[in-house]
């Protein structure tokens, strides 16, 4: 056997590392965990529009200071105001838990609503109707109607959460569509009483992950990227201590409506 015959298979070796090193360059650091979670499920997280109508002649002062309110309420409000009836428009957030159109949200994000609107991740605009509320666990399900299948986020098993690992929250913060923050799990079974409603929830995950308003709704992912919490409020005027609906919640929901959870 020639010298020759001798060193091919470790010179071809070499050149298939070489070769292999070349098609497979080496992770950016950039591309971390965090990252990953946000670009395998920003598109199962949804912007929620809402509008509703309040009649303000409903009011007892209505009948003696109508006039001089209506002047005033037609220079404030603008074209959302007409003959005593003003209409509000509100911001929140929203995941998609099914494939075909079913959305989980807060109870208070869609309350007395009398439209919604879901804005998915490419921009397009599907109104939305009710499905379910759980105001106890301040819980919503509403349902588009897509004209494709849906990206649904996966759940995690509440079970296995641990106080200080890493989280993600995926929102709509003040309007700021798909906004990102990141955190840990500060506490588990948590009870807080929401100031925009008149009931208190129990059973909660403690985060100091930003939430602001708008963010309720919105998604709260583990480091594998599956659902552990649903977005629900932020203390005001403390550093960081925001609360989420735990997953197991939303899957009871599901049960409750006959729907399998998952993608």
């Amino acid at each position: 056997m020639s010298r020759t015959a001798v060193l091919a298979p470790a010179v071809l070796a070499s050149l298939l590392l070489a070769v292999a090193g070349c098609a497979a360059p080496a992770k950016s650091p950039r591309e971390t965990p965090v990252v990953q979670v946000v670009r395998d499920n920003a598109a199962s997280v949804v912007n929620i529009r809402t509008e509703s109508l309040v009649d303000l002649k409903e009011h007892p002062a209505w009948g003696q200071y109508g006039e001089r309110l209506d002047r005033f309420f037609k220079q404030y409000f603008g074209e959302d105001y007409s003959e005593g009836t003003v209409k509000l428009k509100s911001v929140g957030s929203g995941v998609i838990v099914d494939k075909g159109g079913l959305i989980v949200t807060n109870a208070h994000v869609v309350h007395r609503a009398s439209s919604i609107y879901a804005v998915l991740r490419d921009g397009t605009v599907a109104e939305a109707n009710v499905v379910t509320v759980n105001t106890l666990d301040d819980l919503a399900l509403i349902r588009i109607r897509p004209a494709r299948e849906l990206r649904a986020v996966r759940f995690a098993d509440v079970k296995t959460l641990m106080v200080g690992e890493t989280v993600v929250a995926i929102g709509n913060p003040l309007g700021l569509e798909n906004s990102v923050t990141t955190g840990v799990i500060s506490g588990i079974d948590r009870a807080f009483k929401n100031t925009e409603c008149d009931y208190a929830c129990s059973g909660l995950l403690q985060t100091d992950a930003s939430i602001n308003p708008g963010n309720s709704g919105g998604a709260l992912l583990n480091m594998d990227g599956e659902l552990v919490g649903v977005n629900l409020a932020v203390v005001l005027g403390a550093q960081n201590i925001g609360f989420a609906v735990p997953v197991n919640k939303v899957i009871q929901l599901l049960r409750e409506q006959g729907a399998v959870p998952g993608p």
